[in-house]
């Protein structure tokens, strides 16, 4: 749907009802007003939901050029976190792929080429939470696809010693065909089970051994290109990207004037509060969605039924019930 806009970069990005609804309509404000390259938009949703989009959506997609499609992802167990590593194994135009989260928005002009560096997955340093503490423990992971872990390592700030760990909401590349190599071996971790507590990360848990399987390296970018939480005024002069994760946070956060400025102009909203106040009055929230209500019931006890609980900071050998981290459908 939609005609993609031609470029160097296709910018890629789910796009499911409920709060990834919105929050879609505000990165792709973002990238129109703050993207200085050449760019394509390209929108994905599940086919299963693609139909639930609200007509509002669908034709801001229209009016600005990005282009919706369908994917069908073929996980053993349902696992929206997973959507965008089919969106990232799609075939685009762009020679060059930026993979965001619908959760995500621009905050200054930015030249995004700025991120790529050839023979190079780009992507942020993950926390301490997020899966596997030691070497050993991401010896299975690139065991489940016949590799040995890489010599590079990375120290994390909590004290963990890991090999490289990327983190799977600001991806960056321009290797052809690395978004089936991700995708086949995010699907190949899952299927070995040698990996345990692999849900919701098996996305940041896949990304690192698929950029070695690929031939590729890992690059770690700064802050500046995947800033989470709260944004003060003083960031705003040197953050680009800000990752909000929740609506609250964005409402807290120095950045929420810019969010009224980029929908006035270019979605015809008065500012956030009115984006977000349509679409919980007229747009759908299927519990398949993260997020919505019920998902918990329609997402994360099938995963409990094949996997144990992951915990962050680690693999889950036991039935803990961490808290999920922020990432969803996108």
């Amino acid at each position: 749907m939609g005609k993609s806009r031609a470029g160097d970069i296709g910018v890629v990005f789910m796009a499911e009802p409920g709060r990834y609804e919105w929050s879609a309509v505000l990165l792709v404000s973002s990238l129109l007003a703050f993207a200085y390259d050449r760019i394509g938009i390209h929108a994905y949703c599940r086919k299963t939901l693609i139909g639930d989009l609200h007509p509002r959506t669908l034709a801001f997609f229209e009016r600005h050029g990005v282009r919706l499609e369908p994917i069908e992802p073929g996980f053993a167990v349902p696992y929206p976190q997973g959507n965008k590593l089919y969106a990232c194994a799609a075939e685009r135009p762009e020679p060059a792929t930026l993979l965001m989260d619908t959760d995500m928005m621009l905050v200054r002009p930015t030249v995004l080429g700025e991120a790529f560096r050839s023979g190079h997955v780009s992507g942020r340093h993950t926390s301490d939470w997020m899966w596997g503490r030691t070497v050993a423990d991401w010896a299975v992971a690139y065991r489940s696809v016949g590799l040995e872990p890489p010599r590079q390592r990375m120290a994390r700030s909590g004290g963990s010693w890991v090999t490289p760990s990327i983190a799977a909401a600001f991806v960056a590349y321009d290797a052809p065909g690395f978004g089936a190599v991700w995708r086949d071996t995010a699907l190949q971790i899952e299927e070995k089970r040698l990996a345990r507590g692999i849900y919701p990360t098996l996305d940041q848990i896949s990304l690192p051994v698929a950029t070695y399987r690929a031939g590729l390296l890992p690059r770690l970018i700064g802050a500046e290109w995947n800033k989470g939480g709260e944004l003060k005024e003083k960031q705003l002069d040197s953050v680009r990207v800000h990752h909000y994760q929740k609506a609250e946070r964005l409402r807290a956060s120095a950045s929420r004037w810019i969010a009224d400025a980029l929908l006035r102009d270019f979605a015809g909203f008065d500012d956030l509060e009115a984006l977000i106040g349509f679409y919980e009055r007229q747009g759908r929230r299927p519990p398949e969605v993260h997020g919505n209500e019920g998902h918990w019931d329609a997402v994360v006890r099938a995963q409990l039924k094949v996997d144990v609980r992951h915990r962050p900071g680690g693999p889950s050998h036991g039935t803990g019930e961490a808290e999920p981290p922020e990432g969803g459908a996108g």
